[in-house]
């Protein structure tokens, strides 16, 4: 029985430690996944993709999918039906945070959403996570 246990904390352990955001490849990897879970309003999905590098108890990232849920319709009835994605931008801060920003398109109107990683030591943590209706701080200037 001893055998069977430590071989199943061995397995424990080697998946706790493959749930690491360790460069930030892989933070851009887990916000673009997480998008397009939120494209299929599938809200639970893409903020559980995110729970094992975000350092807020279960219970309060499943209140931000049911605060997402609620204010949805809204979305849907004023910006009508989504019709795609795009990756705008990345902005940094040092090497301690990183942000990257989408646009979630609709009909009639778009959103964006900000995703922000913070690595306080060695690995990224999931910081942020918003959307907005307005798109002024995307707009880059043109002369």
């Amino acid at each position: 029985m001893r055998i069977v246990l430590g071989i199943v904390f061995v397995l424990l352990t080697g998946i706790t430690s493959a749930n690491t955001l360790n460069n930030e490849e892989s933070t851009r990897v887990l916000s673009d996944k997480m998008i397009q879970h939120f494209y299929k309003k599938e809200f639970q999905k893409g903020i559980d993709l995110a729970k094992p590098y975000w350092p807020l108890a279960p219970v309060e990232l499943d209140n931000l999918v049911n605060t997402i849920k609620g204010q949805w319709p809204v979305v849907d009835q004023r910006f009508g039906e989504a019709t795609g994605t795009d990756f705008i931008k990345t902005e940094k801060i040092g090497s301690s945070f990183i942000r990257y920003y989408y646009l979630h398109k609709f009909n009639n109107h778009a959103i964006y959403w900000q995703i922000t990683f913070y690595k306080p030591k060695n690995e990224w943590k999931v910081n942020n996570l918003m959307y907005l209706d307005t798109l002024d701080p995307l707009y880059e200037r043109v002369n």
